[in-house]
């Protein structure tokens, strides 16, 4: 690395640690790796430093921008780069013109046809072919989408306050060749939801938002779940576990997941291959048909996760995911749902590598208790190991964990850890797990014996362990009842992505007068 490029990482380390701070209202988090290995994610921070930060950061923002060649400061593999080659015939459907505009005045409305939407004078903009070079959605403006609309080759900037209306039949894709970087703020969220009235619509109106990317997976020729087989766009996964789908940052997506074909729907957020460097940060799924979010292999983290009234699992994963989640609220509604986590590995070989096992801090799942549709906390099989720490389990009536086929060995290799937690109001009559299981399907591993282990430092009680706000589905609240000097949590472990100092069990910080759900997440019922 050049002395000008070492200089240059030097001020975004120091730009970098001033943001951590507080020093930029609007812009809570920077990922240092992506901030130099993407330029185009470097120059929007840069941007709203510049606009938003204290006279001493917009001074160090521009002093980089005047240095900065746009550039990747790190070493980049070279399926990172965005390709340009032609889609497939049967499929691309170029932008008008590359972006041509033609304004035409009918009655007095001006009416503006631009490279494959339609706009009105109300701000309102029809998407109706998909989008193949670089684009981006402005803040005051509500996209509809009119069907499955493909990001190929290109990037596709969706500014705060966006609004993203699916029809009937659409959903919206992000294939392994493009980048998605939307990027909302407390204040201005961007939301995907259904294009129905407010008061009309319901879980799968539409289909939902899919990130696909290059990162390894452990199932060959894998493809996105709700797409036909034959349409290739549908394809994901390799070889750079860093590789980015983009940024997804205060974003809401409600009433997503129809059903393509018999039982194959998509879920709210669908992340295929993402790599480490993409970021998914402050995401509400909200009342999705199927899943809430699915992770199909890669190394995606998610941090400031929040899944409500989801119709299948709240968050799901498959094929070799090895992210890191940090900061997650799961509220199962009493009408629907099955499984707040369920895991698994590979159906046909559950030694596939990698293996799918995620890591899990500071979690508050909710159950809704003995209601008209009971659940299961996490479900664990076909190989999937995992790790579950400071994590608070309330009012699961089914069980708090189900774990199926390879357990033992999982537990021995220390593939599948389970510790600090707090498991409340779980099962019936205190039992964590499931009395009288029809059929060993875990080889008699005993999850609760496991899980009562004194070395491991988890609590089981029979009262909620959670203020009874988090049952109420319009305005939920997720504190704790317990005292932060009564948890028995654990540090997160040192690096980057963690907030090393959530040294407590569940979501919310038991102490604090306000959480991250504050602002940006909302709880409609149609």
């Amino acid at each position: 690395m050049s002395d000008h490029s070492s200089l240059l990482v030097e001020k975004l380390w120091r730009l970098k640690r001033r943001i951590d701070k507080g020093q930029c209202p609007g812009v809570d988090f920077v990922h240092l790796n992506v901030l130099l290995r993407e330029p185009a994610y470097r120059a929007d921070v840069l941007r709203r430093v510049d606009a938003n930060g204290t006279p001493e950061l917009q001074a160090l923002a521009r002093e980089i921008m005047a240095n900065d060649d746009g550039q990747p400061l790190m070493a980049k593999s070279p399926d990172q780069k965005l390709e340009s080659s032609t889609a497939h015939p049967t499929h691309r459907r170029t932008w008008f013109g590359r972006n041509a505009l033609v304004l035409v005045p009918v009655l007095g409305v001006v009416v503006a046809t631009v490279a494959g939407f339609t706009a009105f004078e109300n701000r309102a903009v029809r998407i109706h072919s998909d989008i193949t070079t670089d684009t981006v959605w402005e803040t005051g403006t509500r996209y509809v989408l009119e069907d499955k609309i493909f990001v190929e080759n290109a990037q596709l900037t969706i500014k705060p306050g966006v609004i993203i209306q699916g029809e009937a039949g659409s959903a919206f894709i992000v294939t392994s060749s493009s980048k998605l970087f939307a990027r909302g703020s407390r204040n201005q969220p961007v939301l995907f939801t259904s294009a129905k009235p407010e008061g009309e619509r319901a879980r799968g109106d539409w289909g939902g938002v899919v990130l696909l990317g290059k990162a390894p997976v452990n199932e060959p020729d894998s493809a996105i779940e709700g797409l036909p087989d034959t349409d290739l766009r549908g394809r994901f996964g390799g070889q750079n576990p860093d590789h980015s789908c983009g940024v997804v940052q205060y974003t809401r997506i409600e009433f997503a997941g129809f059903e393509v074909y018999k039982n194959n729907e998509l879920n709210g957020l669908t992340l295929g291959g993402c790599g480490s460097n993409t970021i998914v940060q402050n995401v509400q799924v909200h009342r999705a048909l199927d899943d809430g979010i699915e992770m199909f292999g890669g190394t995606v983290d998610l941090k400031n996760i929040l899944v409500t009234g989801a119709a299948d699992d709240s968050i799901d994963w498959d094929w070799g995911w090895n992210g890191r989640v940090q900061f997650a609220v799961i509220q199962q509604h009493r009408d629907v749902g099955d499984n707040a986590f369920e895991g698994d590995n590979n159906g046909a070989n559950h030694t596939a590598l990698p293996r799918s096992e995620p890591t899990f801090y500071n979690v508050s799942l909710y159950g809704s208790g003995r209601s008209a549709r009971e659940h299961r906390a996490i479900l664990l099989r076909e190989g999937s190991g995992g790790h579950f720490h400071n994590m608070i389990i309330d009012s699961f009536a089914i069980e708090a964990l189900d774990t199926r086929d390879e357990v033992t060995a999982l537990v021995g290799m220390n593939a599948l850890t389970f510790s600090h937690n707090l498991l409340s109001n779980n099962g019936r009559l205190g039992n964590l797990t499931a009395a009288g299981e029809t059929e060993d399907d875990d080889f008699d591993f005993n999850e609760e014996e496991w899980i009562r282990t004194p070395a491991l430092f988890n609590t089981v009680q029979l009262e909620s362990g959670l203020q009874t706000s988090a049952s109420n589905e319009s305005s939920l609240h997720f504190r704790p009842l317990g005292m932060l000097r009564t948890m028995e949590a654990k540090r997160p472990p040192k690096s980057e992505f963690y907030d090393e100092s959530a040294e407590y069990q569940g979501a919310i910080n038991p102490r604090a007068t306000s959480s991250w759900l504050d602002g940006w997440t909302a709880f409609p019922a149609a």
